[in-house]
């Protein structure tokens, strides 16, 4: 209250809300959107590290914090010893804020957190980080983010998103157009904003709604809905081993991310020695494989086996 000020008084107005970007960075990427994550308090900047089992939901509270699009990889690497903040992974995901569950204290650490974030675009409200309505971030644009309209993408648009944000393949919709009235991708763009594009002014129109199949894959069954369950992370397939008790409920979430039908039955089994992506059940249940999954984890023999109801001629 030290600022110079208009005393009014009582009136009847719209209240004031307002939102200041969390005290985040990322550092050492190729973008402010991608690096080590490095957190304020009180003054001072530090690494953070994480307590707990970190994962692409909780790496997307820190995307959402720097105003950057989806999470699109995360892993814990080590570095040089130095002064950290904790932060509670559990916390991240409720409070879906990075800087209410920071730990106060003077430890020191060798890991560092790595986030690579999209930087333009992001689907929201969808029930996975590869499912929902899809918004650009354009400089040219009054506001931060903005909706596009249905039939701005064709198939190679839509590829080229999914890809972008480390999805699987585009489920066709009907919100697709067959010539891509705003994006005229060629397909092998790394990101939707190099596509050509038609420049339009703010516009009423309905939303794309896009879902990109989850990264995943079933192997060695008599189908693509049926076998062993592996997933793709930062470039590279892995078996995924449940971190806790797997059951058809999360099953099922295989078989809807490839749009493979209901889970019919599942199986934990050994197998040989490999590395593993490793996930939390409770997690698959609320979103989806691919937004579970831990990063680097030790070797296990434990296989996932799963069968949909969608491999009688898939």
């Amino acid at each position: 209250m030290d600022c110079n000020r208009t005393r009014t008084g009582p009136e009847t107005c719209p209240t004031l809300n307002l939102t200041c970007k969390e005290p985040l960075r990322l550092v050492g990427g190729a973008s402010r959107c991608e690096g080590t994550v490095e957190a304020e308090l009180r003054g001072e900047w530090r690494r953070v590290v994480t307590y707990g089992l970190w994962d692409l939901e909780a790496a997307a509270a820190v995307c959402r914090g720097l105003d950057c699009g989806s999470a699109v990889s995360t892993e814990q690497r080590d570095g040089s010893e130095s002064k950290v903040w904790g932060v509670r992974t559990y916390c991240v995901k409720k409070s879906s804020a990075v800087r209410d569950c920071l730990l106060d204290g003077s430890s020191s650490d060798s890991r560092l957190l790595q986030v690579i974030c999209s930087d333009s675009v992001r689907l929201v409200g969808g029930r996975s980080l590869c499912s929902g309505s899809l918004q650009i971030q354009d400089q040219s644009l009054a506001q931060s983010w903005a909706g596009v309209c249905e039939g701005a993408l064709d198939r190679r648009g839509a590829e080229v998103l999914c890809r972008e944000l480390g999805c699987g393949a585009p489920l066709l919709q009907g919100a697709l157009s067959p010539l891509g009235q705003t994006f005229h991708c060629e397909g092998n763009e790394s990101k939707l904003m190099d596509c050509n594009r038609i420049r339009t002014g703010p516009e009423t129109c309905p939303t794309l709604n896009l879902t990109c199949k989850e990264p995943l894959r079933l192997v060695g069954g008599a189908s693509r809905c049926e076998g062993t369950v592996e997933a793709e992370l930062r470039g590279e397939w892995r078996r995924v081993a449940p971190y806790d008790r797997w059951d058809l409920e999360a099953a099922a979430v295989v078989c809807r991310g490839l749009d493979c039908g209901s889970a019919v039955s599942v199986e934990q089994r050994d197998g040989s020695d490999s590395k593993v992506w490793l996930v939390t059940t409770d997690c698959v249940k609320e979103s989806s494989v691919r937004d579970c999954l831990l990063g680097d984890y030790p070797s296990d023999s434990r296989l996932l086996q799963v069968i949909c109801s969608g491999h009688q001629g898939a």
